[in-house]
């Protein structure tokens, strides 16, 4: 990917999820217990924000909704249909690789599933569910990286897979 064609190019490490059903729509909040179910596998993931050089100072809620919060893509492992206890799961960054950074799934509001559940009952307070097949991105379990140079950036997640991306100057 080329650098040049984002306002400012940043990565995030992240542990995404795979729905495998269709999660119902309830007026009970989800819990990690609950929507473990309706997950059919996890994979090692880099989400590409793009966050167009914002100014922090001024911007609102509002803003990151109406701009997908910077979403710009994302880079997945294989998905795994079988895995440890997420939260304990260690993730480690290199750009070039040198170790960058790294987390645990706990990290994640202290399980990646409690992303997962919190958008599902937000959805279900909609009158809308999370479908079998949809991917989910459930946080970064480090510090968003901003590169300003050509470096392959590798997201190694323990007992799951890894996943890689290349950064590019402009040609």
């Amino acid at each position: 990917m080329q650098r040049a064609e984002f306002g400012r190019l940043g990565l995030e490490f992240e542990i995404a999820v795979r729905i495998k059903s269709g999660v119902p729509v309830t007026a009970m909040p989800f819990t990690t217990e609950t929507i473990a179910p309706h997950i059919g596998g996890v994979c090692a993931a880099i989400e590409i924000v793009d966050d167009c050089s914002a100014d922090y100072a001024n911007l609102d809620v509002l803003s990151l909704v109406a701009d997908n919060s910077w979403n710009a893509g994302i880079v997945l492992s294989e998905f795994a249909t079988t895995w440890p206890d997420l939260g304990g799961v260690l993730g480690r960054a290199t750009k070039d690789g040198v170790a960058i950074g790294e987390g645990h799934g706990r990290d994640i509001l202290g399980h990646p599933f409690n992303s997962v559940a919190w958008l599902a009952t937000q959805l279900a307070s909609r009158g809308k569910g999370l479908k079998a097949g949809e991917v989910v991105m459930t946080g970064s379990v480090m510090k968003t990286i901003f590169p300003e140079g050509d470096a392959s950036y590798r997201f190694d997640l323990e007992q799951i897979g890894s996943v890689e991306v290349r950064i590019g100057s402009a040609q």
